[in-house]
């Protein structure tokens, strides 16, 4: 790792168009683990010179969305709208030097030039010598719009060695002198992108795939200035399962919805460190404490093929970095989600039995949001209870006359052997069990058939945390309200 933080100086610069989606998120986080990586500097620039498209509330999201990820810039943020004085000064220079030429050619002479390029085969790529002698000047004269136009050298190939794909050229006939700015002396993307880089100093650029096109035209930039230009390191696309551009009918790709959905920043930092990258082990594990990415990151590992985002896979690692949070930031992040979810019973809904439930659904839960799916049972009794399930252990008269039996010998067991109020209810869950059991033992019945109706009737669910533990929590009264709830509809339709 270098210690020279003035090597290495990189920036993340969205657009405030839209909210940070998953692909931007990825670009700015690999810039962000390369600084650290090599002892450099992070730096954010919001380039919001499309006046019309760029709005306050996109800034503030992707600002908010960073923060959330923790990767916050080493410097202040520049905002690209205040330094048009600075791009009108490099505009001013070209001009000056001959390097760029105002181009007054109308839009009716570029769609011909297009229509025989067209005809011809070619690339269009505009280029001044296309006119006739004269014809430039006749335009002017004219007193048409005009546009500003770098000057590409002919005959000449424009290239860089990209640090993901290797050496790229391209013929500046394939360039052309594209536009810099607009008539009224407004820059575009390009250039703006090139002034501003200059000046924050910037030693390298890593971004998406689909700047590559805008690289070549850049480098001229760089050129015509006299400036030496960063290195690149374009990112691969990515894509969804179905091997198609990452969109939202694959699921949620805004960062903050991610937030909303439950899932952690340290776990999503991880999942995204590992989308078109891999440390150098052959084996790893994917679990990586964010100093083990730093320490392991590079570009040069970068991979080209695209990344295939699988949320699957991320809420799995969702799931395995909630259960190593401390159990105290656990009850943290998910008793206000339960409380705002819920009509929570303040008598029983101490914090102590909050925690009690919470503890029984961290196995469960792949997200925070998922506990509050899993525990909705002990707020809300169930409405319905699982169809196939219900048929299977309730579907006749027999298994429902076992059920209340049942039912009858799970009270008299608690009567005799009351909740403890303090401390632990393992002991307590094992001599209810053991009572339960040598009652279905003594009739026959096998115990999982006896409790699966139970468990039916107090989650509407087959599946749950350890029976007893949640009737622990859910109480004598509320586990024979539910059970009495269940026979009566249960009796009632098998009328």
């Amino acid at each position: 790792m270098t210690t020279d933080s003035t090597k290495i100086r990189v920036r993340f610069a969205p657009s405030p168009t839209g909210y940070l989606h998953i692909g931007s998120a990825r670009a700015a986080l690999f810039n962000w683990l390369y600084a650290r990586h090599m002892g450099g500097t992070f730096l954010l620039r919001i380039e919001d010179t499309d006046l019309e498209r760029s709005t306050e509330e996109a800034t503030q999201q992707i600002l908010t969305s960073l923060d959330w990820l923790g990767l916050t810039p080493d410097e202040p943020v520049v905002y690209q709208r205040q330094r048009a004085d600075r791009h009108k000064e490099y505009l001013d220079r070209l001009l000056t030097e001959g390097k760029a030429y105002k181009c007054y050619c109308p839009k009716e002479r570029l769609e011909e030039l297009r229509g025989k390029a067209r005809t011809d085969g070619r690339i269009f790529a505009y280029n001044r010598a296309m006119l006739e002698p004269g014809e430039m000047e006749k335009y002017e004269a004219a007193g048409g719009s005009f546009v500003i136009r770098i000057l590409a050298p002919e005959g000449e190939t424009t290239g860089f060695d990209d640090m993901v794909y290797g050496r790229i050229d391209v013929e500046n006939a394939n360039i052309g002198d594209f536009v810099i700015a607009r008539g009224d002396g407004s820059p575009l993307y390009n250039f703006t992108n090139v002034v501003d880089d200059i000046d924050m100093g910037i030693t390298h650029i890593c971004r998406g795939e689909d700047h590559v096109s805008n690289t070549p035209k850049q480098m001229l930039i760089y050129n015509a200035l006299g400036a030496t230009p960063p290195r690149f390191a374009h990112l691969p696309l990515i894509l969804g399962p179905d091997k198609q551009k990452l969109s939202k009918r694959h699921g949620a790709t805004g960062v903050m919805e991610f937030k909303e959905k439950g899932i952690l920043p340290q776990a999503l930092v991880n999942y995204l460190s590992l989308l078109g990258w891999a440390p150098p082990e052959a084996e790893f594990n994917e679990i990586m404490p964010l100093d083990e990415i730093v320490s392991k990151f590079s570009l040069d590992r970068v991979k080209k093929s695209p990344a295939v985002f699988d949320h699957e896979k991320l809420q799995w690692m969702n799931g395995m970095y909630i259960r190593e949070m401390p159990k105290s930031k656990i009850y943290e992040l998910v008793i206000p989600t339960l409380k705002s979810r819920f009509a929570v019973n303040s008598e029983l809904a101490s914090e102590e039995w909050l925690h009690s439930i919470i503890d029984l659904a961290i196995e469960r839960s792949r997200t925070l949001s998922d506990f509050a799916d899993n525990l909705s049972y002990f707020f809300e009794a169930p409405a319905e209870y699982e169809e196939k399930a219900s048929k299977k252990f309730l579907g006749n008269s027999e298994q429902i006359s076992q059920f209340v039996e049942s039912a009858g010998v799970l009270d008299n067991a608690w009567a005799a052997t009351p909740t403890p109020t303090t401390g632990p209810i393992d002991e307590w869950c094992g001599a209810m069990e053991a009572a339960v059991r040598t009652w279905s033992d003594a009739r026959g019945y096998k115990f999982g058939n006896v409790m699966q109706p139970i468990r039916l009737a107090l989650t509407g669910r087959t599946a749950s945390p350890s029976l007893f533990h949640v009737m622990a929590l859910m109480g004598r009264e509320e586990v024979a309200r539910r059970i009495s709830a269940c026979a009566t509809r249960l009796s009632a339709t098998a009328q």
